[in-house]
């Protein structure tokens, strides 16, 4: 009696399925970082070269930039999220060298981004500036 009882609900849901236009569509995976990008906009135009993973608990790129900066983005959201730190990134008003926390943020769909400089822990009276960017693939690894 079980087994019947399971066929007819596995056979109801086959006809559902089919009564809506057929298999319910697997999640799509986020667009990779794959390759060399050019970076329009922000602080600085720049070129970076990813490589992205996925596992079970999400997708990593790891990105070096051409102006001395690696690091790992993260997927979270359907945007890649990026935090580095430039050691020597920020003069303050006394004339000093200070580091800033950079965090970049790119939708992974349209390569649209936004790039956020701290340099507040650092520098007395440091400043949050925010810029938008575009990230465009140039090419892929060989």
């Amino acid at each position: 009696m079980r087994l019947a009882i399971a066929r007819a609900v596995v056979t109801g849901g086959s006809m559902a399925a089919a009564a809506l236009g057929g298999a319910v569509p697997a999640l799509a995976e986020p667009p990779l970082l794959n390759g060399t990008y050019d970076i329009k906009g922000g602080d600085q135009d720049s070129f970076w070269t990813a490589s992205s993973t996925c596992a079970t608990d999400g997708c990593i790129a790891k990105i070096n930039s051409n102006v001395g900066w690696s690091g790992n983005a993260v997927m979270n959201g359907g945007r890649w999220n990026l935090t580095v730190t430039k050691p020597d990134g920020v003069v303050c008003d006394n004339g000093a060298y200070a580091p800033v926390v950079i965090a970049y943020s790119v939708d992974a769909v349209t390569g649209a981004g936004t790039v956020t400089a701290d340099s507040n822990g650092e520098c007395p009276g440091g400043q949050v500036t925010a810029a938008q960017f575009q990230v465009q693939k140039i090419s892929n690894f060989s």
